[in-house]
């Protein structure tokens, strides 16, 4: 749950951001970055009181570790190559990704 958390504060920012820099609205941007960060806990919640009753722990476990692969073969597939197109004499990559990944961990 803190991994989640902690992640939603770059997510907001990337919704927040563009929207602010295309209108120079900051109501505007605070607004869709909070009904996007909203949108998460609403939608967990609704699956929860679905799905609650039929999900034993075993099940849940697979799941996260579904999902916790499928993140870190974004980031390494995806993320990772473009950061080092950015950053060619690895200055703050390689640090980062692993300060990263021992927060999330």
């Amino acid at each position: 749950a803190i991994a989640i958390g902690i992640h939603n504060i770059p997510e907001g920012l990337c919704v927040a951001l563009p929207i602010y820099y295309a209108t120079g609205n900051r109501t505007k941007a605070f607004g869709w970055a909070l009904i996007s960060g909203l949108s998460e806990p609403l939608a967990a919640l609704l699956g929860w009181a679905i799905l609650a009753n039929s999900f034993s722990d075993t099940l849940y476990a697979v799941l996260f570790g579904i999902v916790g692969g499928m993140m870190v073969i974004i980031s390494c597939k995806e993320l990772l190559p473009t950061a080092h197109r950015y950053d060619p004499e690895d200055t703050v990559v390689t640090y980062s990704f692993i300060g990263g990944m021992v927060i999330m961990a």
